[in-house]
C-alpha cells in the first residue's frame, strides 16, 4: 500500500479518517494525500440567463471555500509533518463522489480512507451519502472510519 487518499470537509468525522490513514500511513511506508472538494452544483436545471451578479457571488462562494479548505490541508499537514511520511494536498472543485473516484483513478491510489456520515436509514434512502456512493464506485479499496 504506497498511495493513501483522505477525502476531508473539516467535519470531525473526516479529521478521525485523517488520523487513521496517517496511522496506518506509519505502518506501510505509505504516502497520504488530503483532498478537499469543493461542490458545485447547477443553480438551476433548464434554459435560461444567469445574472451577471448571481455568477459573482457563486465566484466568491467557491473562492473562500477554497481558501477554507487550503487553511484545513494546511493545518493537517503541520498537525502530521513529524511523522515522516510524505504528505500531500489537493483542492478541487465539482460533485464530490465523482471528483475524488477520478482523482483516485487518475493518481493511482490504494486506499481511500474516510469519514462515515452518521444519517438513519430514511434520510440515506432518499439523499444516500457520499461515502456509500465512494464505496460503490472507488477504483481501489475504500475503508471507512466510523464516528
Amino acid at each position: 500500500m504506497k498511495k493513501i487518499l483522505v477525502p476531508v470537509d473539516g467535519s470531525e468525522i473526516s479529521l478521525k479518517g485523517a488520523d487513521k490513514a496517517v496511522e496506518l500511513a506509519k505502518k506501510f511506508e505509505s504516502e497520504v494525500t488530503f483532498l478537499s472538494v469543493i461542490e458545485t452544483k447547477p443553480l438551476f436545471y433548464g434554459t435560461g440567463v444567469i445574472p451577471t451578479n448571481s455568477l459573482e457571488l457563486i465566484k466568491q462562494i467557491e473562492d473562500n471555500q477554497s481558501e477554507e479548505f487550503e487553511k484545513l490541508l494546511g493545518s493537517l499537514l503541520e498537525k502530521y509533518k513529524s511523522s515522516g511520511l510524505v504528505l500531500k494536498k489537493k483542492v478541487i472543485a465539482g460533485a464530490v463522489d465523482a471528483e475524488i473516484e477520478e482523482f483516485a483513478k487518475e493518481e493511482y491510489f490504494d486506499l481511500i480512507v474516510m469519514g462515515k456520515r452518521g444519517m438513519s436509514a430514511a434520510k440515506r434512502f432518499f439523499v444516500g451519502s457520499n461515502t456509500r456512493k465512494i464505496i460503490e464506485i472507488a477504483p481501489c479499496s475504500v475503508l471507512v472510519v466510523k464516528d
